[in-house]
């Protein structure tokens, strides 16, 4: 089995953070977050893998070459204009004529059975199989009702009007109080699925491919494996994501590296165990650090507190600053690169 990682997003709903680089390169515990799918991917047995690359293709290119420091082989589909699900899967099965493929959106943090999904796929002699994870109603993402053998029978998306509802915190209270399944971001297809997509041709795999193949009812099957999962699309999942994998919440085959190369921490200063902080940092006296994220190159005067935020690389903070959002969830700051925050100033969310 071959493997495919659709990493060709604008990522803009975790601007500022990649204005300067590709949302799939933003770090979770001074890694990039690519880096934990693909050794999820070797973990299983699946060591072919192709990008699906769009903005700023060259930096991912840049940092994995040609796969082997990862032990992998890593080759890229270059999308020429931007294709969608659909298109990107189908534009970078084309490097793999007549296989079998596990399709990861480049955004989900996981440590699924991946070689349990396969082992299902096969047992059902599906055409697709996704991966499902269970959310609280209500929600803003589609379900999937599946028979008592697995099988797809309805994929429900809700209206943009209901997921306006929902983000505003005013559902219909009568949704409330069970769970659903949602479509996880993990994929596998069998050639004759991939066949269904035309080539070149900028296509969603959820709106333009399943639907009628469900109407045909084709073999396509869901399964829940388990396991820790997180759409890592806002700053405040970034947040969540990486405290899993401080805290052990989500399972990785990599080796943590919660305190970047060069960074002096002062004796005086308090980090607690939730802080991933990058390479070449300073952080003064007297300064405490909670629930956040540094990237590298990030200067903390003396006296600072910051809690719930996340910092871009090359930021200096003067001293007495304070910075709180005490409830990640709703609001995480997020403190563009190469900014400076002058003494005394305090923000409390």
């Amino acid at each position: 089995m071959k493997g495919i990682i659709i990493a060709g997003g604008l990522g803009t709903r975790l601007r500022p953070l990649t204005y300067h680089r590709p949302k799939p390169l933003i770090p979770v515990v001074n890694r990039p977050f690519l880096e934990y799918q693909v050794a999820l991917l070797r973990q299983h047995g699946i060591d072919d893998i192709v990008f699906a690359t769009n903005y700023m293709a060259e930096k991912i290119e840049e940092h994995f070459g040609d796969g082997s420091r990862f032990s992998v082989r890593m080759r890229y589909a270059i999308e020429a204009k931007p294709l969608g699900t659909g298109g990107a899967i189908r534009n970078a099965a084309d490097v793999f004529p007549g296989e079998t493929v596990a399709v990861f959106n480049g955004d989900v943090m996981t440590d699924f059975n991946l070689s349990a999904i396969a082992d299902f796929h096969r047992s059902k002699n599906a055409l697709a199989t996704i991966a499902l994870t269970p959310v609280p109603t209500p929600h803003p993402f589609g379900t999937l009702l599946l028979d008592s053998d697995g099988r797809v029978m309805e994929w429900q998306e809700p209206t943009e009007a209901h997921k306006r509802l929902i983000a505003a915190g005013g559902a219909d209270s009568s949704d409330a109080g069970g769970t659903d399944l949602i479509n996880a971001g993990f994929y596998i297809f069998d050639p004759k699925f991939l066949e269904r997509i035309a080539p070149g041709v900028p296509a969603s795999v959820e709106r333009d491919i399943f639907p009628p193949l469900l109407a045909d009812r084709g073999a396509v099957y869901g399964i829940a494996p388990g396991g820790f999962w997180m759409d890592v699309g806002r700053a405040e999942q970034l947040c969540i994501a990486t405290q899993a994998t401080l805290s052990g919440a989500v399972t990785t085959a990599l080796p943590l590296i919660k305190t970047g190369d060069g960074t002096i921490v002062a004796d005086e200063a308090r980090i607690d165990d939730l802080t991933a902080i990058g390479g070449n940092c300073r952080i003064g006296t007297g300064s405490v650090l909670e629930r956040c994220i540094l990237m590298n190159g990030v200067t903390v005067g003396e006296n600072v507190h910051l809690c719930g935020v996340v910092v871009d690389e090359g930021v200096t903070i003067e001293d007495d600053v304070t910075i709180l959002a005490r409830d990640e969830k709703i609001m995480t700051p997020v403190i563009a690169a190469h900014s400076r925050l002058a003494r005394g100033t305090r923000l409390q969310i």
